[in-house]
């Protein structure tokens, strides 16, 4: 199900070069991709809601996209219009995005779970004419649209009393319209045709520029076959997994499981019920998955693949995971929303813990961020890349664009990383997340790592916590698996330990009964520096 062989690489100048595959599409824009894709796939399956057995074929999805393509154009929306999507994964979440592709507006995936700055951050931001949002967030969004004094049109799934029903929208144009629509042609791959969110584990979110050119491209490339497959994941449109998931099912006629939220149990009862053959899954969920143990209580034959990404998977989990499942491929890729996806993608020869080597149309290299010096293998620096799907750049934010993007065209990820010897790629650690005690720098990361070998521990995150005259200090929030008893110290002492005396949790153990998570499944850094900060050491 993989299609990517393990030396498709060369290496020049310490760069690591993938394999050059020119676009060769004869689509002009990603509307017509969708358009011809979702009329040959006709009466199979695209959707399949788990909670409810309802099902939704191409030719059925085809129908609403019209539907609410026609709506868009009566609302006056035109080409660059942006058309946002506040929901979790339903049989109608991805509807308005197409729609909004046929009539080339710029589609943009919101978060479901903001709360109300972050929500009026996105409104000023994106500046959307209408936004479609399930029930939860719509209250939100209201008092950000009041808040900011702006006139839009809000589109509910579902009922609000001050939003319109996303199922009225659909009865709103003839049969006969429905017959003579056609998707609009475009002359310039190149443009914007979505807006994502960087995914804000630090600060509040930038608007990532995808083009129909990348969306292509993704959508194309056959480096995961989903023809045959019946496949689920988790991730929101908010999420770039989500976005390149739904548009490479639909350039494959993949049947897609839908439940809106991960959950260790229920996964299992999806994967053995529907005879689930592909699941994506974010870092955390899928350490979650193995730890809660229900994986050994499930008869999991049909799986084939395991993608995952999202942050640097731990050696140790990985080792498990294929212990547990041997029959499963675990591919585990690395990239960045700013990327257009993935960068790297670890196949089955690949040493655990690492992301793999460098795939097509993408070029890599280990720059010191000291002194700018690209270096040679085992040698850890910044990781800089560049691919053929990178993001047109920070909507309405050149000064970021600039400050990620340099004048050659390499994007600095801000990751910490080196290549082994075999060209494969291991993430240390954010540049940002490096804690600093009396000047030396702490990957959190490591202590992570440590902390998840101890058997009471579910999961960690290190982070900062202020100090006076030390920089700063390492606290750790942990949760704890169930049924395990563990105390604070006994943890403290295993750092101690088993690292040297700069990485001692200074700042302690918290335990948390769970961790805030962001809208793509990471756990959510931002909101934990935030409990830190309020800790600091005087």
């Amino acid at each position: 199900m993989v299609g990517n062989k393990s030396k498709d690489f060369t290496i020049e100048n310490n760069v690591y070069k993938g394999e050059i595959l020119p676009y060769t599409s004869n689509y002009k824009s990603l509307g017509e991709m969708v358009w011809f894709k979702i009329k040959s796939h006709g009466d199979k399956v695209a959707h399949l809601d788990a909670r409810t057995e309802e099902t939704v074929t191409y030719a059925e999805l085809q129908d609403k996209v019209v539907r609410c393509a026609l709506w868009l154009q009566k609302q006056g929306i035109k080409s660059d219009d942006v058309v946002s999507v506040c929901t979790h994964n339903h049989l109608n979440s991805i509807v308005p995005c197409l729609a909004a592709v046929y009539v080339n507006a710029i589609f943009n995936p919101w978060n479901e779970n903001m709360d109300f700055q972050t929500a009026l951050h996105v409104l000023q931001l994106t500046r959307p004419k209408v936004i479609f949002c399930s029930e939860k967030p719509t209250n939100v969004i209201l008092n950000a649209i009041k808040e900011n004094n702006c006139n839009l049109t809000i589109v509910v799934f579902g009922h609000h009393p001050d939003a319109i029903s996303f199922s009225d929208i659909l009865n709103t144009c003839s049969d006969a319209e429905v017959v003579n629509f056609r998707y609009i042609e475009l002359d310039d791959l190149k443009k914007t045709v979505c807006i994502l969110h960087s995914s804000g584990t630090t600060g509040m979110p930038k608007g990532v520029e995808m083009s129909h050119y990348c969306l292509l491209l993704i959508s194309e490339i056959k480096n995961l076959d989903l023809t045959n497959a019946v496949s689920i994941w988790f991730s929101s449109l908010y999420w770039i997994s989500g976005v390149m998931m739904n548009f490479k099912a639909i350039a494959q006629g993949a049947k897609v499981i839908i439940y809106p939220e991960f959950d260790e149990e229920m996964t299992c009862l999806l994967i053995k019920k529907y005879k689930v053959t592909f699941i994506f899954l974010s870092t955390s969920m899928i350490s979650r998955f193995l730890r809660a143990g229900y994986v050994n209580k499930y008869p999991l034959s049909s799986l084939k693949v395991i993608v995952y990404g999202g942050a640097a998977m731990k050696p140790k989990t990985q080792e498990d995971i294929k212990r547990i499942l041997p029959h499963v491929h675990m591919i585990q890729g690395y990239g960045m929303t700013e990327l257009g996806g993935i960068a790297t993608m670890q196949l089955p020869n690949h040493k655990n813990g690492s992301c793999g080597t460098v795939i097509q149309n993408v070029q890599i290299k280990i720059v010191d961020p000291e002194n700018g010096k690209v270096l040679g293998p085992n040698q850890s620096g910044e990781v800089w890349i560049k691919t053929a799907t990178m993001m047109n750049g920070y909507y309405r934010n050149p000064e970021a664009t600039k400050n990620t993007i340099d004048k050659e065209g390499w994007l600095h990820s801000g990751d910490i990383g080196y290549f082994d010897e075999d060209g494969e790629l291991f993430i240390i650690d954010r540049i940002k997340e490096l804690i600093k005690y009396r000047g030396c720098q702490i990957s959190p990361g490591e202590i992570e790592d440590v902390l998840l070998s101890h058997p009471a521990v579910l999961e960690a995150a290190v982070v900062a916590v202020p100090h006076e005259t030390d920089d700063e200090h390492p606290i750790a929030y942990i949760t704890k698996k169930p049924d395990v008893k563990v105390t604070k110290q006994e943890l403290i002492d295993f750092v101690a330990n088993n690292m040297m005396d700069q990485y001692k949790l200074r700042a302690g153990v918290i335990f948390l009964d769970t961790f805030p998570y962001t809208g793509s499944g990471k756990i959510a850094r931002k909101d934990l520096k935030a409990m830190a900060k309020k800790l600091t050491v005087k």
